[in-house]
């Protein structure tokens, strides 16, 4: 619980730094998925992640497919734009662990925290740390706890402008959904 740094990033004169992706080069898919799923139950299940030292980030343990969490498979999985299927995507999942670290420095000045008002009528927030492209996206769920809805990397099929332009309107106001939405 709280601002613990991960052995993935280290600090730098007040900066947070990603120093590091998992290497999944040349191992089987389910040996991966295992390592993987090491980390997340170990960020998520076995140790309570909180955000902003109060806001619990529920990984609904009881929503499973193939004896993990649904979550876990948002976070390490997209779907294929042939096959319609998710499949294992190994720029999300090789920065797994960047993930809680994101969470827990959510107010380190190289996060974008924004919030968006999502086509469901759910406002979710985004973290976003821009200088590596990464977001993780967050659903409150009641006063005290929220759940992890996915992380990805933002490449070339998820345009970075798209979010550049979501920060800005939720910076400028411009959306009056966003008027007053903050969790904390």
């Amino acid at each position: 619980m709280g601002g613990k740094i991960s052995p993935l990033q280290v600090t730098y004169k007040d900066k947070l730094v990603f120093r590091s992706v998992i290497n999944l080069d040349g191992k089987d898919e389910d040996k991966i998925i295992e390592l993987l799923y090491d980390i997340f139950k170990s960020d998520f299940i076995d140790n309570r992640t909180y955000l902003a030292k109060d806001i619990y980030i529920d990984p609904k343990e009881k929503e499973k497919s193939k004896n993990k969490e649904n979550i876990f498979w948002h976070i390490i999985t997209r779907v294929h734009q042939k096959s319609k299927k998710r499949e294992l995507d190994q720029q999300r999942a090789k920065r797994i662990k960047w993930i809680k670290s994101i969470i827990l420095n959510h107010a380190d000045s190289q996060i974008k925290l924004f919030y968006n008002y999502e086509k469901n009528n759910k406002i979710r927030l985004y973290l976003w740390a821009y200088d590596v492209d990464f977001i993780v996206i967050i659903q409150k769920l009641g006063k005290k706890s929220s759940y992890l809805v996915t992380s990805f990397y933002i490449d070339k099929h998820y345009n970075r402008n798209i979010y550049q332009k979501r920060y800005k309107n939720y910076m400028n106001k411009k959306d009056e959904n966003l008027l007053n939405c903050e969790w904390f």
